[in-house]
């Protein structure tokens, strides 16, 4: 009887370690969030934790722009957990336009905030955490003042990582953003709804290494709009440092570009 306590604890301990892992995988996106490159998951921050990161995305060049262009935007972002499933993200931020866009140039905050509609996974008492559904809103001001609201849900699936290694995590959201480019971007400038929707696979058997997508469908009216995506490789330490670097296309200027993230968790 004691021996089958103490196996039925050590299950219970192991599945709250791999729920707890899973929650700290996730690294911000390029507004601040918890979440893929591009668009927040129903991941936060565990309880305590701060995740800071800085991150630079080159935005591509606007297609059809008279006179032409390219867009990059970097920061610095926090994101916390406020109480049970409040969290809380920010950061500032800098857009710099060449050429055509450079009236775009702007240095400033982003903010948002999301919640856990349902239990975070620690604690669950199981290996592979229920789906979790957060809603959120944030706004970005030097990205073309994006204001953004989303709902969105995640899962882990044993069955998108191989035998030995941890669960991937699957996500699927809806979103809404407004964007305005001050008349530089052909088009109209008014809200838009979209669906996203992303994988994140562990490549080797402790976690370090992790494949990252997404695929989004337009965010944007304008005429440069294109389907948003994001390609990318995470390397993480068990101590909460990670990096990331990887390909994008954010949508607003219809082209890709290169983007790297390097943070730690606290």
């Amino acid at each position: 009887m004691q021996m089958r306590n103490t196996l039925f604890q050590a299950a219970i301990a192991a599945a709250c370690v791999a729920g707890t892992t899973s929650a700290a995988r996730a690294d911000l996106t390029i507004s601040g969030a918890v979440g893929l490159p591009l668009n927040p998951t129903a991941q936060i921050p565990e309880r305590g934790g701060v995740r800071v990161q800085a991150n630079f995305t080159d935005l591509g060049s606007g297609r059809g722009i008279t006179g032409g262009g390219d867009l990059n935007i970097g920061g610095i972002y926090a994101a916390g957990r406020v109480g049970n499933r409040l969290e809380i993200n920010g950061g500032l931020e800098r857009l710099n336009g060449d050429q055509f866009l450079n009236p775009l140039d702007e240095t400033n905050i982003a903010i948002g905030a999301k919640y856990l509609l349902t239990r975070q996974t620690e604690g669950a008492g199981r290996a592979l955490g229920g789906t979790r559904v957060a809603v959120g809103a944030g706004y970005s001001r030097a990205l073309l003042r994006n204001t953004y609201g989303y709902v969105v849900g995640s899962k882990d699936f044993g069955r998108l990582s191989a035998a030995g290694r941890p669960n991937g995590v699957a996500h699927l959201g809806l979103r809404y953003d407004d964007f305005s480019a001050r008349g530089l971007l052909p088009g109209r400038s008014n809200g838009k709804a979209s669906v996203y929707g992303g994988v994140e696979v562990p490549i080797d058997a402790q976690g370090r290494l992790t494949a990252v997508g997404e695929l989004q469908s337009k965010n944007a009216s304008f005429g440069t709009a294109n389907y948003p995506y994001s390609a990318s490789v995470r390397y993480r330490t068990p101590r909460g440092f990670s990096a990331s670097v990887g390909v994008l296309r954010e949508g607003i200027t219809g082209n890709s570009g290169l983007f790297a993230q390097i943070g730690k968790t606290f």
